[in-house]
């Protein structure tokens, strides 16, 4: 498996947290790519992005989400637009 990290403010990146943010758990939060867990101090965070079966796969994960108060894991398919110059950096895991 490879492991990769996206570039901040690359195309690739605002593409994931548009998503993100568009995801139906975060409507009507204020600032829904961020879903700030007042009491816990918790946001959502961008694990990594790994490539299987030839595609790209964006994680995110939010430890104590503000609606529902578990842990949750959302995943995304990289954009059809995904460029080397949106990675930042590839490692190879076994």
């Amino acid at each position: 498996m490879e492991m990769i990290l996206i570039k901040p403010e690359s195309q690739e990146w605002n593409y994931m947290w548009d998503w993100l943010a568009e995801h139906p758990i975060n409507e009507g939060i204020e600032q829904p790519s961020i879903a700030l867990n007042m009491e816990y101090g918790e946001a959502w965070q961008y694990m990594g992005s790994f490539k299987q079966n030839n595609r790209i796969i964006h994680e995110f994960r939010h430890r104590v989400h503000p609606k529902t108060n578990d842990r949750m894991y959302l995943k995304v398919n990289a954009s059809e637009n995904i460029t080397d110059e949106d990675i930042e950096k590839t490692l190879s895991v076994k």
